[in-house]
């Protein structure tokens, strides 16, 4: 937590130094009496009653502390909404057919894929992209879940990875077309690309994560794999993750690179990340809260001060 009147919180130690003045007055007013109660329920409830008496002036005291901390401005950071576009850019290469991640690689893909959209915060707006033998905007920037989680469910493997291409095409989906000076600092949209191979042609993948961080967009890269040994693989070589292009292209625009060799690995990363792009805490001023809490302590004092101190 934070202040935005931090030198106003000494004055909460003069809450401190009423409750000692009242100690004091209370103590000063004690008079000792000559008669003894020697009935043990008459004495229990004289000392529950007098616990009571006090109640008001608890309350009273504890208002007024939440009255000074809230005139010292506290920020509390609470969860909000980040806002970026975000476009899910997978691989749909044939090597993605391959089931040492069960069932099979696409289809623990187009899983992941789903629970990532259904947890990024609703007003977050998001197209989906493929690459293989092209690269094609499967779903424009929405913030229709239901259409994205229907390309996810609908996509097919095709031969080739044509990996930088589906990365500039992904860049447009969340910037536009057209040329845009690169940014000064920060970012402006996040890409969340998932390969489980290497490319095999298109933009070199270079090119593309250059392209992507002058057009102010992050990119977190999720590799897909276990064995490196081709051939285990029946697609072969092309089977085999390329994590250093990976990390590359994360490293160049701002982001993480992820590696998950099994579908329960491929969730967790996801939701990681779901949470990650779509949510942030922002420090927000609650003095509103500490009025609220003020005026409600104050009423129950008052309260409480006409039913067991009554006038008169």
């Amino acid at each position: 937590m934070a202040w935005r009147h931090p030198h106003l919180l000494w004055l909460t130690a003069l809450v401190g130094a009423l409750l000692l003045a009242y100690a004091i007055a209370l103590r000063a007013r004690h008079r000792p009496y000559p008669v003894r109660f020697h009935a043990d329920p008459l004495r229990r409830a004289g000392r529950a009653a007098g616990r009571r008496r006090h109640l008001p002036t608890a309350l009273f005291s504890s208002g007024l502390l939440v009255a000074l901390l809230g005139a010292a401005g506290p920020m509390v950071p609470l969860p909000a909404t980040t806002g970026h576009p975000v476009v899910l850019i997978i691989d749909i290469s044939r090597s993605m057919e391959e089931t040492d991640i069960a069932p099979t690689r696409i289809e623990a893909a187009k899983t992941a894929g789903v629970e990532f959209a259904r947890r990024l915060p609703r007003a977050s707006r998001v197209a989906l992209v493929t690459f293989g033998n092209f690269a094609s905007v499967v779903v424009p920037l929405t913030a229709d879940r239901a259409r994205v989680i229907e390309g996810i469910d609908a996509l097919t493997t095709q031969l080739r990875t044509q990996l930088g291409t589906g990365l500039m095409e992904g860049v447009r989906a969340v910037t536009g077309e057209g040329d845009t000076p690169p940014l000064a600092g920060g970012f402006r949209a996040v890409a969340v690309l998932l390969s489980d191979g290497r490319a095999s042609d298109g933009v070199p993948p270079q090119e593309a994560a250059d392209y992507a961080r002058t057009r102010g967009v992050r990119v977190y890269t999720v590799g897909l794999g276990t064995a490196a040994d081709p051939s285990t693989f029946r697609s072969g070589f092309y089977g085999v993750l390329d994590e250093p292009t990976l990390r590359m292209i994360a490293d160049e625009t701002g982001g993480r690179y992820y590696r998950a060799e099994e579908a329960g690995r491929l969730r967790e990363i996801y939701r990681d990340l779901a949470r990650v792009i779509g949510w942030t805490r922002t420090p927000t001023d609650v003095s509103a809260l500490s009025a609220a809490a003020t005026l409600l302590l104050l009423i129950a004092a008052i309260v409480l001060r006409f039913r067991y101190v009554p006038l008169g």
